[in-house]
């Protein structure tokens, strides 16, 4: 019933009923009175056209008991009675009994009429009024309603009242009554079933539009209401219609930008992370979650450094800049408040791995300071050794061509470090060029042996080769891979001591591995990964005469990258040093005694 009562059906329902229920009781209530007070006025007017009449004829007529027989004859057949008095208030005379018309005495008639009976006596002609007196004729607790009108008598100094009960005019009003309530009920009845067929008619409509509201609701964006009447229902519909399909058009391009916005972020190389309200993290991509994994991983027990950054940022209302290491790296976090109504309601986070340029900014600095160093020393040795050539102070030529001897290797040390900065600046550049062609290994390497042997005899250090190829001949660019040689066999033999041995060996089949080991000092553990970085040195005490420049094995890296090959090492401190250089087959058609193919990068 509840449900009934709530929904659009029923309260047409009830808003018709009791429209129609107002309306009948009004026009039963304005019917009822208006018949009421219609027939009461018609019969009072009658009851005083007769009285009057009869008044007349008693003027008249010089036997009044003649005229009096024959009023209360005719009276009595109309249900009229009649009672005449004199002066003193006594009945005179009076109608016979008839069974329509009620006994009532004199003494009630002049009791509850008295006002008119005095103004008839005293000659006026008062208006008819209804009396409700008690009936003689019936049983003596039931009361009968009367109209009575009284009329002067002059001749005989008395009065004439006629009365007449108005029971019909209560029969009349009761079937109106009754006629009323029939009505009223067949009126009911129609008027439900007309509510009913109406508001079902009117809520269809409105049944379909909830239905389809509904489906759109849940994301059926398609949903068109099928209504196509020229009402304002259907012009209702229409409306509807036209708003769903701007709604799925909406829909559609917010899909489309967030799906393009989730590519981007997705895309992104910085990490981003938007927080709402109190700290809720709602948008993130791979970067930032790697970076959030990372910081709970490492430290499970401690808030992420964004929530941290975030209640900085609601307490100090300003941008927050700042770096974090995690993990081995470095993220630089810059956090920048969102404002919703001049009142911050989140922040977005965009978080970059700085680690890399960290690392550059530090590689060069260290290039700076170890290219200062590394031409400080000859420098000043230079200028010294100058000096004292010009102050004379060497007094025997022996001495001069000492000092001449060692201004010339400083230049030449210079020189080399100046030649291998430019190599190196041009490998990492991408300009290194190549030319490749079949070299037969065995002689090649034999000449690589032949070039260190008496510097390996001078400091007492074998020097062995051993040769495993299965082919004779491999395809690389024979003068960088003999710089490369070079530069590891050189630091084989000055990190080797007297009685140590270097190795040089070439092995391989599809691909040609070459291999430079010693039995020298060693590199400790922790500086393995860094060797084939620029200016890095093993012997950190730079001792002149033994340590290098520190750009050799970053100038092999990139010569053995720049083939397509990859170099290791591998070491154990005081028991020596072993680089594995793997080189990929080329496949290439290059005859001796041509120049090769020249292929940069």
């Amino acid at each position: 019933m509840d449900v009934l009562f709530r929904s659009v059906v029923g309260k047409l329902w009830l808003t018709i009923i009791a429209l129609f229920a107002f309306i009948l009781t009004i026009f039963s209530l304005l019917l009822v009175q208006s018949f009421d007070s219609y027939y009461f006025h018609k019969q009072a007017q009658s009851l005083k056209n007769l009285a009057e009449r009869l008044s007349e004829e008693f003027q008249t007529e010089t036997d009044p008991h003649q005229v009096f027989h024959l009023a209360a004859r005719m009276s009595g057949s109309y249900g009229i009675g009649l009672s005449v008095i004199d002066a003193q208030y006594r009945e005179v005379s009076r109608s016979e009994p008839d069974p329509g018309v009620p006994q009532i005495s004199i003494d009630q008639l002049v009791k509850e009429n008295r006002l008119q009976v005095d103004q008839a006596l005293k000659g006026g002609h008062p208006a008819p009024v209804t009396v409700i007196l008690p009936g003689e004729n019936k049983e003596m607790n039931d009361r009968v309603q009367i109209i009575a009108v009284a009329v002067p008598i002059p001749a005989h100094s008395g009065a004439v009242i006629l009365y007449q009960a108005i029971e019909d005019v209560n029969g009349t009003l009761g079937e109106m009554r009754k006629l009323i309530y029939i009505v009223g009920v067949i009126g009911f009845t129609m008027t439900t079933v007309f509510a009913f067929f109406l508001s079902s008619r009117i809520t269809f409509p409105l049944r379909q539009m909830k239905a389809t509201a509904h489906r759109i609701a849940e994301g059926d964006f398609h949903a068109e209401i099928p209504i196509r009447s020229n009402d304002e229902i259907g012009e209702l519909a229409s409306t509807f219609n036209t708003m769903a399909s701007r709604l799925n058009n909406t829909v559609k391009a917010l899909s489309h930008e967030k799906e393009q916005l989730a590519s981007v972020l997705r895309s992104m190389i910085d990490g981003v992370v938007m927080i709402y309200g109190d700290g809720k993290i709602v948008v993130t991509n791979p970067p930032a979650e790697n970076f959030l994994k990372d910081w709970k991983f490492e430290h499970a027990e401690e808030p992420s450094p964004v929530l941290q950054l975030y209640r900085r940022l609601l307490e100090n209302e300003q941008e927050i800049r700042e770096d974090i290491p995690l993990q081995g790296r470095i993220w630089s976090i810059v956090m920048t408040p969102l404002y919703v109504q001049e009142q911050i309601r989140g922040a977005v986070a965009v978080l970059r791995d700085m680690t890399q340029e960290r690392k550059l900014d530090k590689l060069r600095q260290d290039f700076v300071a170890n290219v200062s160093h590394e031409l400080r020393t000859p420098l000043s040795m230079l200028q010294g050794y100058s000096e004292a050539i010009v102050d004379d102070i060497a007094a025997t030529p022996e001495e001069h061509k000492e000092l001449a001897k060692i201004i010339y290797d400083e230049s030449v040390r210079m020189t080399k470090l100046v030649n291998e900065l430019l190599d190196l600046a041009r490998m990492e550049g991408g300009h290194v060029e190549l030319f490749r062609e079949e070299v037969a290994v065995r002689p090649y390497m034999e000449r690589i042996q032949r070039k260190f042997t008496n510097l390996a005899r001078e400091q007492e250090i074998t020097l062995q080769l051993r040769l495993k190829a299965k082919r004779e001949h491999f395809t690389f660019d024979p003068d960088r891979m003999e710089q490369v040689l070079t530069n590891l066999v050189d630091n084989a033999l000055r990190h080797t001591p007297p009685g140590g041995i270097v190795t040089v060996a070439a092995a391989g089949e599809k691909a040609l591995q070459l291999e430079v080991s010693d039995t020298g000092s060693g590199i400790p553990q922790e500086d393995l990964p860094f060797v084939f970085e620029r200016f890095y040195k093993a012997d950190k005490a730079r001792t002149r005469g033994r340590a290098g420049t520190g750009l050799g094995l970053s100038i092999v890296r990139n010569i053995v990258a720049a083939h397509g090959g990859k170099i290791t090492v591998q070491s154990k401190l005081g028991e020596g040093t072993t680089f594995t250089i793997t080189l990929p087959d080329e496949e290439t058609d290059v005859r001796s005694g041509a120049n090769g193919s020249n292929n940069s990068i």
